[in-house]
């Protein structure tokens, strides 16, 4: 057995203001973090570049791990469904499905069905599939058998030529899409286009409330959906970390690490 590498979860508090760690969490086994979620309960899925699938439960105890060397590198886990999750490996362009212990449960290969470009996926409410596919530069709705249930006009038509999508995700029957050369935009489950949350340059963003939290290269944000004004958070981050929310807490990668902060209103 090769040497275990160890993350820390440093605990620290979060308003305008940042404040040093308080305290650590030490998970086993990691190399660099190349994604991660966290589902309803607590639990961890964390990817690295040894091309392994981990899962921890929410006292950071090892509970299985799955080897992807098949599929290649984890671009986004969606575990909004605890039972079910939703692995998109972009280079392949194919989404596989997983139960809570990591067992594989299907796929969907993408290409199969003609949507050839996939920029990002998100679970639907009802497990079925949001796609953006550059292809044919529309949002969709999809089932597992590739069948489309909605889909937008041509976004192009929308946003012109300038739409680098790279994350999605669905709350509260809204769709949203992080657009790194105009900020977010927000599309109802008809796929029909609400609005946008103007920012460019950001290349993931999650909703806290009535603000999102915005990743500019290594500086975290919070922009308030209403005023629609951005604040500098006293956090610095990897560029190519991901950041997610679970409860009052505010998780980002950085590098092997994991670090959380405390959320307070």
């Amino acid at each position: 057995m090769g040497m275990l590498r160890c993350i820390l979860i440093a605990i620290s508090v979060f308003t305008l203001n940042f404040c040093q760690a308080q305290d650590t969490l030490q998970l086993a086994s990691l190399q660099e973090i190349s994604a991660f979620a966290i589902d309803a309960k607590g639990n961890y899925y964390i990817a690295d570049n040894s091309l392994t699938l981990y899962k921890y439960d929410a006292t950071g105890k090892r509970i299985t791990n799955v080897n992807i060397k098949a599929y290649g590198n984890i671009t986004s886990i969606d575990c909004s469904n605890a039972f079910e999750l939703y692995v998109f490996h972009q280079d392949q362009n194919i989404l596989v499905f997983y139960d809570n212990m990591l067992n594989v449960r299907g796929e969907i290969r993408l290409n199969d069905h003609y949507f050839n470009n996939v920029a990002c996926v998100a679970r639907s409410f009802d497990n079925q599939i949001w796609l953006v596919d550059l292809s044919q530069y529309k949002l969709l709705k999809i089932n597992k058998n590739g069948e489309i249930l909605a889909e937008s006009p041509f976004l192009n038509n929308i946003f012109g030529n300038t739409f680098y999508p790279t994350k999605m995700w669905e709350e509260n029957n809204d769709v949203y899409i992080v657009d790194t050369s105009n900020g977010i935009h927000q599309f109802d489950m008809y796929a029909t286009f609400a609005t946008t949350y103007y920012y460019p340059n950001i290349t993931d963003a999650l909703s806290l409330g009535t603000r999102f939290i915005l990743k500019q290269d290594k500086q975290l944000l919070t922009y308030d959906r209403l005023l629609r004004n951005p604040v500098a958070l006293n956090i610095v981050t990897s560029k190519n970390g991901s950041i997610v929310s679970h409860q009052n807490y505010l998780y980002s990668s950085l590098g092997s690490l994991l670090i959380r902060y405390s959320i307070t209103n």
